[in-house]
């Protein structure tokens, strides 16, 4: 059986009432106060740990005016990719194709209603440099997406790097993207001349200074080694430190008081 929280009186199976038959405290509500504090010093705890990360997250988007401008910049790149990034112009019997190429309709159009006829046709690296343009374009989309969630932990010892990696992978992407169009346009005009047309358009180069800006901003802002402004939780570490204290004084009188009442059961013992 249980001992008193109290005076350390073990409980025997016939003490079925609330109170301790010895010093008649309540043994469902005795230190529930004191449990509640505790709880609540825990839920203090977890905020203290938490509220740094938060301050960094914050920092990272908005501390200061160049953080501000670096997350406006982030959506730069995406809506270049809207823009036109390359013009196809194909004129065949049975085929005419005239279009702008841009993210939003690389998959609808360029590569449903091109229907790779003219690929049937073409040579074997035009055909490479086609599959391998889109798909740069596509993976600059992602590393343009993903720049986003991962400036919140610019302020991490990794995050300058990270941020100029995930950048620096964009451009690579994108001009990856931009050669294989022009080897594919190359061998396409050879090949069919006055039937085929096609030129890259701005907005692939628009993406590139896109990235390039986010860069330079992203340098700006390490040579600037801004600290971060926590949020002042001294009143919160206080605060636990006495509870802690007031817990190790409340414990030792506790076991203070068993110690006191096993020894009054042995001398008891010890007379009979």
């Amino acid at each position: 059986m249980a001992n008193c929280p109290k005076c350390g009186y073990k409980l025997r199976l016939i003490d079925v009432k609330a109170e301790c038959p010895k010093c008649g405290v309540n043994l469902i509500y005795y230190n529930q106060q004191e449990r509640l504090a505790l709880d609540a010093d825990k839920a203090e705890e977890e905020h203290i740990n938490f509220q740094p990360k938060i301050d960094r997250v914050k920092f990272a988007f908005i501390g200061t005016k160049l953080s501000i401008v670096r997350l406006i910049m982030l959506l730069v790149p995406i809506g270049m990719l809207f823009l036109p990034l390359a013009h196809i112009k194909v004129d065949m019997p049975y085929n005419s194709f005239d279009k702008n190429i841009s993210i939003l309709n690389l998959i609808m159009d360029v590569i449903a209603e091109f229907k790779f006829d003219i690929l049937n046709i073409a040579p074997t690296a035009a055909m490479i440099c086609y599959f391998v343009s889109i798909l740069g374009i596509l993976l600059t989309a992602v590393f343009a997406i993903l720049n986003i969630p991962f400036v919140s932990v610019s302020c991490s010892p990794k995050g300058f790097k990270r941020n100029v990696t995930l950048s620096s992978c964009g451009i690579g992407f994108t001009v990856l993207s931009i050669i294989s169009f022009f080897v594919f346009n190359s061998q396409l005009s050879a090949k069919f001349g006055e039937m085929y047309s096609g030129n890259i358009g701005v907005g692939s180069f628009l993406v590139v200074l896109g990235f390039v800006a986010i860069i330079v901003i992203n340098v700006l802002i390490k040579k600037q080694n801004i600290p971060v402004k926590y949020t002042d939780l001294t009143e919160y570490i206080e605060r636990i430190a006495r509870r802690k204290e007031e817990i190790a004084q409340m414990e030792a009188e506790a076991e203070k008081a068993r110690k006191a009442y096993q020894e009054r059961q042995t001398a008891e013992s010890a007379n009979k």
